[in-house]
């Protein structure tokens, strides 16, 4: 008995859509690594476990999903990266007193590797025509995941900072390219 078309059709669907959900996890593999050498530093290993097991799942969603989704991944992990190394370098440093107000430095690369994912991610957003909050959301929330074990070494204020460059980074290149 040969399969009706909507059977035939039915099985040619899921297997295209098994394929796309290999490919995606095949892309998503060398971030495993890197969330290991993320969790094996972090001052809190269970942020760490959790942020890389977002990271990854997203990533495999995103790349599975495609389209704007799809083309958001690349540039999410490349603008994590600024977050991601800049507090992890500074991590060991004193704090820096400007006046009275002191503060540490992984603070401060918290606060500028955020800034430029936000400003990294934001041109890239404003030069799309079509799905620019799409693009925003998935590259932003790929870049913050990334970064946000480095960040915890400055503590909840690391995070803060973290978000706080990154919409600080993001909202001036995104208003500038903004259709009048």
């Amino acid at each position: 008995m040969e399969p009706s078309d909507a059977a035939l059709l039915a099985r040619t669907r899921r297997a295209y859509e098994q394929g796309r959900l290999r490919a995606a996890l095949w892309r998503a593999a060398p971030l495993v690594p890197v969330v290991a050498w993320t969790w094996s530093w972090c001052r809190y290993p269970a942020l760490a476990a959790l942020c890389g097991a977002a990271l990854v799942a997203l990533t495999v969603a995103f790349r599975w999903r495609g389209q704007v989704w799809g083309r958001a991944v690349l540039p999410g992990l490349a603008a994590g990266l600024a977050p991601l190394v800049l507090p992890w370098l500074m991590r060991g440093a004193s704090e820096v007193c400007v006046g009275e107000m002191c503060c540490s430095l992984c603070l401060l690369g918290c606060v500028g590797g955020g800034s430029l994912a936000g400003v990294l991610v934001g041109r890239r957003a404003a030069a799309l025509d079509e799905g620019r909050g799409t693009f925003l959301a998935a590259a932003g929330a790929l870049a913050l995941l990334a970064g946000a074990p480095a960040c915890a070494f400055a503590g909840v204020i690391g995070l803060a900072g973290l978000l706080i460059g990154f919409a600080g980074g993001t909202a001036p290149v995104l208003l500038a390219r903004a259709p009048a």
